[in-house]
């Protein structure tokens, strides 16, 4: 029997990240994958996190691991205050071989440091704190700490890994493994998108999908609805504090027949969304958008994507300019509405880039290909005591 293998039928991991499913977003919908997928194969993998209410609860999933949710007494600049995870972290503190730590979340951070876990610990750094400016006043030491602990630091992509500056000194660290979905497409969502086309008289759909909030770049997309035929109608699913705001800015545009705005869509439907899309719109505008696991849910489909060209975001090296789409100067809503139509009018193009997304899907950016990358890693660190190698250079 191997190393690896006898170390990967003992393994025991904790997955310490800020919300857990049913809570929805990126780093949430990115855990359960890594979650799910670490059971299935036989590793022991449970989860804690801060709950959305004022009690704690432990509960067994369905998939037999254990999610335990700290009590959540509020927020201070955007930071979970549940000292009940702190609790919860020391009663762990020895039976698991890998913490694995999803940042940025300050209060996992603070746990660690009071906790002091003697096992190996995984930093995953989905994005850099780039709003809560106060808030990093206070963390970055906290931050820089956890990084130096680190036995290994998880980047979804070599652009974020290379651009974020909190990560420049640690770079021997880096293991780059992309984020990856299941696929959700099913013989009901086929049926459903169907129904979708009918319902906006077979025109063509472009679909965006994200919470409204400041970096997304909706507005970007609804002043670019102005410059786009009257044969295509702009399909955009997600709340957030914007929605109002974004809703009067389509009134007073006179686009009420070209853009609809349907707020929240829970996750299980908007699968029949994308398979009703020609094509799938991400119009962010910095790099707060670190990856976008939307474009992977539109790759998945076979649907092509205009995109931002971020600079050190993951969005134009998951979205493959000419190849699975095309990406455009960051909130330039001609250059965005020019894309747009350059592909609504040629459906041989549309057809080719869909194909082509769905297949760098299938060989880049699955669910399964995110847990087994992270299975080694644990088991190199387990079974040979090495850190990763630092950034490949392969993009």
């Amino acid at each position: 029997m191997s190393s690896m293998l006898f170390f990967s039928q003992h393994m025991k991991v904790l997955q310490l990240t800020k919300f857990y499913p049913p809570a929805t977003g990126g780093i949430e919908s990115a855990t359960y994958e890594i979650v799910e997928g670490l059971n299935s194969i036989g590793i022991s993998c449970d989860v804690l996190c801060a709950h959305t209410e004022r009690r704690t609860l432990s509960a067994q999933s369905p998939g037999g691991y254990s999610v335990t949710r700290a009590a959540l007494w509020g927020r201070l600049l955007s930071t979970s205050i549940a000292p009940a995870l702190i609790l919860e972290a020391w009663r762990r503190r020895r039976l698991y071989d890998v913490l694995h730590v999803h940042l940025p979340d300050p209060l996992a951070c603070f746990a660690i440091f009071l906790v002091r876990p003697a096992c190996k610990i995984v930093v995953h750094w989905h994005n850099d704190i780039v709003r809560q400016k106060t808030a990093l006043l206070f963390f970055a030491p906290l931050q820089q700490w956890l990084l130096r602990r680190a036995d290994a630091i998880i980047a979804t992509s070599v652009p974020y890994a290379n651009s974020s500056p909190w990560l420049s000194d640690f770079k021997h660290k880096i293991a780059v493994i992309p984020l990856g979905i299941s696929s959700t497409r099913t013989d009901a969502a086929e049926k459903t998108a169907a129904d979708i086309r009918a319902r906006y008289g077979d025109r063509q759909i472009v679909f965006a999908c994200g919470r409204m909030t400041y970096y997304k770049g909706f507005d970007v997309l609804i002043d670019a609805a102005r410059e786009l035929p009257d044969s295509c109608v702009v399909v955009v699913a997600g709340g957030g504090e914007l929605l109002e705001a974004y809703r009067a800015r389509v009134r007073r545009l006179d686009l009420e027949n070209k853009v609809v705005l349907l707020g929240p869509v829970p996750h299980e439907d908007t699968a029949a969304y994308y398979l009703a899309a020609t094509l799938f719109c991400l119009p962010s505008t910095n790099r707060a958008e670190s990856f976008g696991l939307v474009l992977l849910e539109a790759m998945a489909m076979g649907k092509p994507i205009v995109s931002a060209d971020i600079p050190g975001s993951a969005v134009p090296w998951i979205n493959e300019h000419g190849n699975t789409g095309l990406n455009v100067r960051p909130g330039d809503s001609s250059q965005l509405a020019a894309a747009i139509v350059s592909l609504l009018s040629n459906p041989e193009l549309i057809q080719r880039m869909g194909e082509a997304a769905r297949s760098r899907f299938s060989k880049r950016f699955t669910a399964n290909a995110m847990v087994q990358a992270v299975h080694n890693l644990y088991g190199r660190l387990l079974s040979f005591d090495v850190a990763p190698s630092g950034i490949p250079t392969d993009r």
